[in-house]
């Protein structure tokens, strides 16, 4: 029987992307506000400079907006990254067998010297939703995943898990 589950999961707005936002519209009106004191002494193309402050502002503002999804196809788990819901980017595809350990992040050891981190959550790092992943990756080398699954996605990760890890990570979390 194949086993397939997706979540999608949307970054909270923190207060970086709120000041970033807040920025970009301030710095678009006051673009604005110069465009129309240029187009009072006769400047026609201030018209086509607001039009593109404003199409500009919507743009940047929109490309802050991040979900990640997550697709468990058969023990293989896929995480993309939507930006504004109109570019989707890879993060990473790796094998649930090739997990090394998994577990809430709040019970993770260290990150060691040399080891990529992906965070792919969608709530803050301290939060007790998200669990991590180490993993050998052949383009990344030795991986750190950060990221927040529901419980179906774990459930659909965890048949696949070596048999160390799944007995380790029943022992902790009592499945």
């Amino acid at each position: 029987m194949d086993i397939f589950t997706e979540q999608l999961v949307k970054r909270p707005a923190s207060g970086k992307t709120t000041a970033l936002k807040a920025l970009i519209g301030v710095g678009a009106a006051i673009v604005c506000l110069i465009s129309v004191y240029l187009m009072l002494l006769g400047f026609a193309i201030a018209l086509f400079i607001i039009l593109g402050a404003c199409y500009g502002a919507f743009f940047l503002m929109s490309n802050l907006d991040v979900e990640y999804e997550y697709i468990v196809t058969n023990g293989e788990i896929d995480i993309d990254k939507i930006i504004a819901q109109r570019t989707r980017k890879r993060l990473l595809t790796a094998k649930a067998s090739s997990f090394e350990r998994f577990g809430k992040l709040a019970d993770a050891p260290a990150i060691e010297s040399g080891v990529t981190t992906i965070q792919a959550e969608g709530t803050s790092a301290n939060s007790s939703e998200a669990y991590y992943a180490d993993l050998p990756h052949p383009a990344f080398g030795n991986v750190r995943l950060i990221f927040s699954p529901e419980e179906k996605v774990i459930e659909a990760l965890r048949p696949y898990f070596s048999r160390n890890l799944r007995v380790e990570y029943d022992r902790k979390y009592g499945n």
